[in-house]
């Protein structure tokens, strides 16, 4: 995780280092073949707030499969883009953040594995001590269950990063 060049906001921000000690101190594999270290962490009220604001703002998505789709096809640009100037190299950081909910199958994890392995310079996943069914009740107010949120917006996903601190 350590070499993981997290979004600038973070970086700016004087709670960078705690939020980097966090992440590594809690870093675990996805399951136990997996290749992707992992932060698992405690869900906060405050990332709870975020997700939802990202979610009704079209900042984030869900389900696993959806996302798959929409980092395929941000990646489809990227590469178009990298072949029309090539001696404009990309900035490797992250800026998309996935949240996971702790009670998915092994063939959940996989996939969430897979995915952290195919875009690894872009992409942080933080597994939350929460259930599916709690992580929908805590976004959308309802027991629909909601096991992987995407944030996609570089700002936003700096929010949700820091809201996983303990408050002050």
């Amino acid at each position: 995780m350590s070499a993981l060049k997290l979004p600038k906001d973070v970086v700016a921000d004087p709670r960078h280092d705690a939020l980097v000690r966090l992440l590594s101190t809690h870093a675990g594999l996805l399951w136990e073949r997996g290749r992707s270290q992992v932060a698992t962490l405690p869900m906060t009220d405050a990332l709870a707030a975020e997700l939802r604001g990202a979610l009704a703002a079209g900042h984030a998505c869900q389900g696993l499969e959806l996302i798959g789709e929409r980092l395929a096809s941000e990646q489809k640009g990227l590469d178009a883009l990298n072949q029309k100037t090539p001696d404009s190299p990309q900035n490797a950081r992250v800026s998309r953040i996935l949240f996971l909910a702790n009670d998915g199958s092994e063939r959940f994890y996989r996939d969430c594995d897979a995915l952290l392995s195919h875009y690894p310079q872009r992409l942080l996943a933080c597994r939350l001590e929460i259930s599916g069914e709690a992580l929908g009740q805590a976004l959308f107010g309802s027991a629909k269950m909601v096991r992987s949120v995407l944030v996609v917006d570089k700002k936003v996903g700096a929010r949700a990063l820091l809201a996983l601190l303990p408050p002050a």
